[in-house]
């Protein structure tokens, strides 16, 4: 039987991976962006790339979705990216699966990168470009604009270090344009897909920027009510535009408007959100596959101008990479979650301990050495210390050494040793012992920043600690000293706060959580002598002072005081009981517990009184609080008494205040 001409084997056609004008005039290309044909013809804007040019058709381009004040859009280009997974959703990893394997079938590698190009390609229908157009709209003009991302580097960037000048100021320039012109470090496919998730980065650099706005911050700007939306608004917007734009693990500006939105929401105390919207940063940055090492060299193609770009441009997707990991593992550690993140499953080196310049181009990549003279403090180092301390926290999950009733304590003393180790080592104008002062007129948020890492070593040492301080003299000991330094710590960075940083997640969170573990060891351990027990309840004030002070405007603040004060009022009740002097006093006189159940209770009837925050963004009071009164009290649950609860000496307390020079 002789085949029909419906039943013939289809001719196998060649896959087109010219651009499309090489295509056309029927020349041979370079392949490169823009190609050399295109460049000696001066139309490099015509220089296109297209995933589906195969059997010489050539498809439309996806839209970059531009500004809509007043300006065209942007040129189209296409949006392909060449490293993410596709919807398949095998890693494109070299030996990582079996698809990969297809390149050594094909032996062509730009046929085996047209082919993956054609699976990532996201679906967008016109409906959905016409609502993202619609959401891009809500975006204030450009002076508002402008002011705006000003507020952001100068009042919130420095907390995170998650954006740097020379990448965010390269897409802003190009997004505000109509001309697209090219960037060293980005292929054309690269920045335009960076461009397309722009929008929704800034949306969350706005809803940041209003979340610390400071009083005189817009003061030279005229605004309308339309014109400027609720720091809640933008944050939604933003997040919608990711979502109808997909996510897709295609630009690195979507990696950064989850991160950015996962930042607002835990200052909001929407703990679980933020830990989703953080996954959802991660996984993202996988697909592009930051977690893996990129070597770059000098290629007979570039310039050395552009090696060096390519180069200062990596060290920024492993800036992005290493606070992506810090925010896994902090988030496991306050939320009891499980990490998004192996350590095994990373290869990627650290970054370079170094400010990337304003020009990239022109400056050699080098790590500035302990004792050589500096430019001043980098926008690294603390990102660094706190990384390092992330894998401290996978080594405790690894030796189960969060859990109660540890066999052999030796591991608990060894990981106290290692991060205490780690916050002596810290650059000196991080050193909270004898730091280097110099430099904080130059750079004023160095003395919080430095408390910063204070708090966050205290609170590794607490996490690691509290599962055991019932049972164990030696991590009793070490919390309180962590507790107490803490608060202390949250007093002087209250001091150095402005009003409108009072949103800010920390400055709540660790006066809260040590407030309570402090109680805990106070209940179960009280001391005899009056100096010691005078200077907890002074410490305690001062918590209820600040949570009192702040939680207008903080809601982790308004969900923690009602916790501390019940705690405050249950020790001096219990202190000043006439049964129990301070003579007499017992560790068997106040339950560790609190007695939970009535406190429970006590804070169940209790009624909320509407706050400045209830009244400036309605919305949240409908979403339920991750750091509510259930969370605090869920951590004092976490406490596991032994089955004899012995009393320690006076010289406990003694030698501890004494050794911290308090009086």
């Amino acid at each position: 039987m002789y085949a029909t001409d419906s039943q013939l084997p289809l001719k196998r056609r060649r896959i087109v991976t010219s651009c499309s004008e090489c295509h056309r005039r029927k020349q041979k290309c370079d392949r490169r962006s823009p190609c050399n044909n295109c460049l000696a013809r001066n139309v490099a804007k015509k220089c296109l790339y297209n995933a589906l040019q195969s059997s010489g058709q050539i498809t439309e381009a996806p839209e970059v979705l531009g500004p809509e004040h007043g300006q065209d859009h942007a040129p189209e280009v296409p949006a392909d990216n060449v490293q993410g997974s596709g919807d398949l959703g095998y890693s494109m990893i070299t030996g990582s699966n079996a698809f990969v394997g297809l390149n050594d079938v094909l032996q062509d590698e730009d046929e085996f990168r047209q082919i993956t190009s054609a699976h990532n390609r996201p679906f967008r229908s016109n409906a959905l470009k016409t609502h993202a157009h619609t959401l891009i709209s809500h975006l204030p003009s450009k002076p508002v604009l402008q002011r705006l991302v000003k507020v952001f580097f100068e009042e919130v960037n420095w907390h995170y270090s998650i954006l740097e000048r020379f990448y965010f100021d390269d897409l802003f320039t190009r997004w505000q344009t109509t001309e697209m012109r090219p960037v060293d470090y980005l292929s054309v496919q690269e920045l335009s897909a960076e461009l397309q998730y722009f929008p929704a980065l800034l949306f969350q650099v706005l809803a940041l920027s209003l979340q610390f706005l400071p009083p005189e911050a817009l003061a030279p700007v005229q605004l309308s009510s339309k014109e400027l939306s609720s720091s809640y608004r933008y944050s939604e917007l933003g997040d919608e535009l990711v979502i109808v734009l997909g996510r897709h693990g295609v630009a690195l500006t979507a990696v950064l408007a989850d991160f950015l939105r996962a930042s607002w929401l835990k200052n909001y105390g929407r703990g679980v959100e933020a830990w989703h919207s953080t996954g959802n940063a991660i996984r993202q940055a996988q697909e592009l596959a930051l977690h893996r090492q990129r070597d770059i060299h000098q290629s007979s193609l570039n310039s050395i101008e552009q090696t060096l770009s390519m180069i200062w441009y990596d060290d920024f997707k492993k800036r992005v990479w290493i606070n992506l990991f810090v925010w896994d593992s902090l988030m496991a550690m306050i939320l009891g979650r499980p990490r998004m993140i192996h350590p095994d499953d990373c290869d990627v080196k650290l970054p370079i301990d170094c400010n990337i310049p304003k020009d990239p181009s022109k400056t050699v990549p080098m790590t500035v050495q302990s004792g050589e003279p500096s430019d001043g403090p980098t926008t690294v180092s603390a990102g660094l210390f706190r990384y390092a301390l992330a894998c401290k926290f996978h080594e405790l999950r690894a030796l189960k050494a969060d859990r109660p009733h540890v066999k052999d304590h030796t591991i608990i003393k060894g990981l106290h040793e290692q991060v205490i180790s780690l916050l002596e080592n810290v650059p000196p104008y991080l050193r909270f012992k004898n730091p280097d002062p110099s430099w904080d007129g130059d750079y004023p948020f160095l003395p919080q920043l430095r408390e910063e890492v204070f708090m966050t070593a205290n609170l590794f040492l607490m996490t690691l600690h509290r599962p055991h301080i019932l049972a164990n003299a030696e991590s009793r000991k070490a919390a309180l000293e962590a507790t107490l330094a803490t608060l202390e710590s949250q007093q002087r960075f209250f001091g150095q706060t402005s009003e409108h940083h009072y949103p800010l997640f920390g400055l709540a969170f660790y006066t809260v959580d040590a407030a309570i573990l402090l109680s805990i060891i106070i209940a179960s351990y009280p001391p005899h002598s009056h100096e010691p027990r005078q200077y907890v309840y002074h410490v305690l004030q001062q918590a209820i002072e600040r949570l009192s002070h702040i939680q207008p405007y903080n809601p982790i603040a308004k969900a923690g005081l009602g916790i501390v004060q019940r705690c405050y009022e249950k020790l001096k009740e219990a202190c000043h009981s006439p049964t129990n002097t301070s003579a007499t006093l017992s560790s068997s006189a106040v339950s560790p517990r609190f007695e939970l159940r009535d406190l429970r209770q006590e804070l169940s009837h209790q009624n909320s009184v509407p706050t400045e925050l209830d009244l400036l963004e309605p919305e949240l009071s409908v979403i339920p609080d991750s750091f509510s009164e259930a969370y605090w009290l869920d951590q004092l649950s976490l406490i596991q008494p032994p089955t004899a609860v012995g009393q320690d000496p006076d010289t406990f307390w003694d030698s501890l205040l004494f050794e911290r020079d308090v009086f």
